[in-house]
This record gives structure tokens, C-alpha cells and sequence, in this order.
């Protein structure tokens, strides 16, 4: 290599992360205060799940020698889904442990002996919502005897930002400062419908399966208590404009 353009490679600017647009504010979350005080399973960790935003979420389990049944489902992700884990024992994921899911994954506890209570695991689970294209996504659960098929529940989970939005559908609006997270709300929709009998009924072997423990993932508290606040808020705002006419009267 010349002189010259030895010179003029030494000279070029280094590539740079471009300064914060104000559309998302930066943030940051301690993973283990986070899920101390979650209320749910794949718990977003930040506020943002609009377009082309990374969304990791936390999941903590400890076993539990009273009610240790935690269940076994699929999900499915058009959008690529990374776990790391922070923390485990008597699990089958080791702390420090980095892998990416493929779209379709197995999800449960991934304790050994979930009636264990000196098992535990904490781990985040990040998905990169799409910048343009609609998003889709999928809970299935299977037979527990023969693995057939009992149910699967696929919806659009198109993110904020992207044509084809639409958070009616999840139970929510345009106004929402606090929306309702996809992946959660088709979670509780999809556990809600393994409560028939004749979808639990495997329709191959006749095997009866179990209902689905939803209370201890705990995804219909979350979206009701994101509705809530999102009514809440409004409530205030509200009740700050009530105020503001009436001093505007007198």
C-alpha cells in the first residue's frame, strides 16, 4: 500500500452510532430488580415495542413444591428471538448461557424438577420488532401423550409504526401510552382457549390434557393491568382539563 492512500485511510472518520432521535428515549433496566417485582412471564423491560425496536422481556421461575406444574407450549415468531440467561440452577439452561430460538421453539419453565424450590432460572428472552413487514405469531399446544396437535393460535402482531397496525384487536387503541404487548395478549387468548374440553381432548388418542396453569405465567393480570393504567391515565388527564375550565370560568 502507497504512502498516499495509507494517508488517506488514516484519515478516514471512524463509523459512528447516531445520536438519539428523541423517538425513543434511552433506557436502562436491571434484569434481576426488574423481574423481582414482575407481574408476568415475558415481561417487556422497557416501554418500547414499536417498529424495528429490540424488545427483551424477563421470565423468572423457582420451583415450586405445591404447585409445580408449569405446562409445555410452542410459539412461533416471524421475527428472529434471542435468551440469555442471567442466572439458574437445577435447570436445563446454565447461567451465562446465549442462544437463538429458532421460530419455532418449545417454551416451559426449563427446570429439572419444577417442584424443586431450590431450583431457579432468570433469563431474558429479545425480539427485534419489523421495521416494515407485518409480524405474525403463534402459540400451539400439543397433545401430552402423543404430541398431536390440540391448538393453534396464530394472529397478527404487527408492530406500532408498521401499515396494518391495528391494536384493536389486542384490546387496545392508538391512544394507548402503555400498549398492550402482542406476544402476552395472544399467550392469554390462546391458554384461554385450551380451558374447552374438547380441544384439550385429543382428537389421535382420546388423551384428556390438562388445562393450562396461565396463573403461573400470570399474561391475563399483566394485560389488565396495562389496561388499567392506560384508563387510569386517562382518568387524570381528565380530571387536570376539568380543572383547568373551571379556573378558565372564574
Amino acid at each position: 500500500m502507497s504512502t498516499t492512500s495509507s494517508a488517506a485511510a488514516g484519515s478516514a472518520a471512524p463509523p459512528r452510532i447516531p445520536p438519539p432521535t428523541g423517538h425513543r428515549e434511552p433506557l436502562k433496566a436491571n434484569v434481576f430488580e426488574r423481574m423481582a417485582g414482575a407481574s408476568c412471564q415475558l415481561q417487556a423491560l422497557f416501554p418500547y415495542h414499536d417498529a424495528g425496536a429490540i424488545v427483551p422481556c424477563g421470565a423468572i421461575f423457582t420451583g415450586d413444591p405445591d404447585d409445580g406444574e408449569f405446562g409445555h407450549f410452542f410459539h412461533w415468531n416471524t421475527v428472529e428471538e434471542l435468551t440469555v440467561v442471567f442466572g439458574a440452577s437445577g435447570a436445563m439452561l446454565q447461567t451465562g448461557q446465549i442462544f437463538a430460538n429458532q421460530a419455532l421453539h418449545g417454551v416451559n419453565s426449563f427446570l429439572r424438577d419444577p417442584k424443586d424450590p431450590d431450583s431457579y432460572a432468570v433469563m431474558s428472552i429479545t425480539q427485534r420488532q419489523s421495521d416494515e413487514d407485518k409480524q405474525r405469531e403463534a402459540i400451539i399446544f400439543r397433545c401430552q401423550e402423543c404430541h398431536e396437535q390440540l391448538l393453534r393460535f396464530e394472529y397478527d402482531s404487527t408492530p406500532r409504526g408498521v401499515e396494518g397496525h391495528s391494536p384493536e384487536q389486542w384490546g387496545g387503541s392508538h391512544d394507548d401510552e402503555y400498549p398492550v404487548f402482542s406476544t402476552i395478549w395472544g399467550s392469554v387468548e390462546a391458554a384461554a382457549q385450551m380451558d374447552d374440553d374438547t380441544v384439550r381432548t385429543c382428537s389421535k388418542c382420546g388423551h384428556v390434557n390438562d388445562t393450562f396453569p396461565e396463573h403461573k405465567w400470570g399474561w391475563s393480570r399483566w394485560v389488565e393491568q396495562t389496561r388499567t393504567a392506560n384508563r387510569s391515565k386517562e382518568a387524570l388527564r381528565a380530571a387536570i382539563r376539568e380543572l383547568g375550565e373551571k379556573k378558565a370560568v372564574r
